[in-house]
Parts: C-alpha cells; structure tokens; sequence
C-alpha cells in the first residue's frame, strides 16, 4: 500500500515496497533532471527499516540553486511531479513537490513528496542523519514508533494532520541534536579553540580553571543554541585552533547538550581516560562517555 487520502493519519508495519517505490521514484527524477541533482535519498519514516509508518514515501534531493528545478517544473508535472509553492515546507528555505491523483484533481490520494534542499544545508543534513540514527539505534527508533502510535491513536483518523505533526515536534528536534553530535564520531574537522588550557571561568558558585583546550567546531549549532562545543584532548599547550580527529562523546543525561572529544590523528583514549580529562567539567553533570 503507498498513499493515504489528504489529511489522514495512518500507520502501517514497514513494507519491502516502500524502498522499492522509492529507487524507482529516484530513478524518474534523476532521468527529468540529470546533472541538476547533486544528491538524492530516500528520507522520512518509510525510511526507517524497523518502525511502523505513514504509506507515503519522501524523497530529499539537494541541488545547489532553486531555480536549477524551477525550469523543469513543467516536465516533473508531466511526469506527476507537482509544484506546492503555497506548502510549508516551500516556505523554509526548501521546494516542495507531491504526487498523488488528489494533485491532478482525479481522487484524494498523496503518494510522495518530495523535498528540494540546498547541498550541504542544515535541512539536507538533518533529512539524513535522522534516517541514520534511528537505523543506527533500535531503542530511538522504537522510542519515535511509539510516540507516532500514541499520536495516531489520539488524533481523528482523517482530520488529524497537524495535531500528529505537532506532537513529534520535540522529539524530533531532541532526535535531530542526538544524531548531529553522533554524525561526527570518527571525523576529521577544525576547531576553535575558546577557553584554552589555563583559561578561568567564573561561574555563579565557583570557577573552573581548564586543564585542557576547549573549543567549538565553528557554524555546527548544538543544543544550548550555540556552536557545538569539543573537548581537546593529546594537547598539552594552549592553541587557538587545531584540526584532529572527533574519538568520543560527553552524553550528558541532565543537560540539553552533549559535547565531543577530539584528539590528534592517530591517536586514541579509553572512555576512561576520556572521563579523567573531562571531570573538570562533567563532576557536575550527570555523563556518559560513548567513544569510536
């Protein structure tokens, strides 16, 4: 079953078809628009192998101008590819195009959307880390399947869109943080350094003098709603920026941001160590350390 009448909430068990209707989707779009796509991904719940979900199959395509698909709004209508300049999603920063006879004026059916993003913008990141995540980490997906159950079962059956919508939108912007932090473990990038080793931070109750370089990767928001923040470990002076390796994550379980560990190439710390270098900071904080 693919497509559900405008409006209505309805989950279904994870089907084979869902991903089989998605590469043919993929393979439609990219004969209509060539070199214009740059990336294209299945995204959204039907996505996600485990977990119950709406029959109706997103696809995210990232392109580095609007106006590159613009031009070929006619041959993707042709095609079934319908234009919604007036939807949600094309008011923020994305283009948003449907399939489904409720679009050709012949039922009520909507069967895809799909979502045109910028290359390498947040939204871009966000469609595919929060795929890889719940793939990546059965208890959040079974965690999001039972929030969209209770949901489901909460809202009126062919009148409840946005009310479903809305109550997954704190567990989706948690979920989305979780799996950004996540997505670095093991990469190479630059840092800022900020509070170098020495450097004294007057708290309210006391002060903390930091033993070992701390600094944010610059333009990546965290949780607090500043830049994400990175522990420097294997430094043993202070520097001003430095390009190593993500080995670790500080999860805190009571703080509304998680923090990375980053270490020069090639070399590694146990979560133990990890947690020595750190209790500086973590002693009050309830942590967790997950490292490569």
């Amino acid at each position: 079953m693919i497509g559900l009448k405008r409006g209505t909430v309805q989950l279904c068990e994870h089907k084979k078809e869902w991903e089989i209707e998605a590469q043919n989707t993929i393979a439609r779009l990219k004969e209509i628009l060539g070199d214009v796509i740059k990336d294209i991904q299945h995204v959204g719940s039907t996505s996600i192998l485990t977990i119950k979900a709406k029959p109706i199959i997103d696809i995210a395509v990232a392109v580095d101008e609007f106006d590159d698909i613009l031009v070929y709004e006619k041959e993707l209508k042709d095609a079934g590819f319908y234009y919604r300049p007036n939807a949600q999603a094309s008011l923020r920063d994305q283009l948003l195009f449907a399939c489904g006879n409720f679009y050709d004026g012949t039922g009520e059916l909507q069967t895809h959307f799909i979502h045109v993003v910028l290359t390498g913008s947040m939204d871009w990141i966000n469609y595919i880390n929060f795929r890889d995540y719940l793939n990546k980490t059965p208890s959040a997906a079974k965690a999001y399947e039972d929030l969209k159950v209770s949901l489901a079962q909460q809202v009126p059956v062919d009148s409840g869109r946005e009310k479903y919508l809305k109550g997954k939108h704190d567990f989706i912007v948690y979920t989305l943080q979780k799996a950004l932090v996540k997505s670095y473990l093991g990469k190479v990038v630059t840092i800022k350094i900020d509070r170098p080793i020495g450097y004294i931070h007057h708290k309210k109750n006391y002060s903390l003098i930091y033993p070992i370089n701390y600094g944010y990767i610059p333009g990546v928001i965290g949780g607090d709603g500043e830049e994400l923040d990175v522990y420097l470990l294997g430094v043993d002076v202070p520097v001003s920026e430095f390009n190593g390796k993500i080995i670790g994550i500080v999860h805190r379980h009571n703080d509304i941001e998680d923090k990375l560990v980053m270490a020069p190439k090639e070399t590694s710390f146990t979560a133990e160590e990890i947690a020595d270098a750190v209790r500086f900071q973590e002693q009050y904080y309830d942590s967790e350390i997950e490292v490569v």
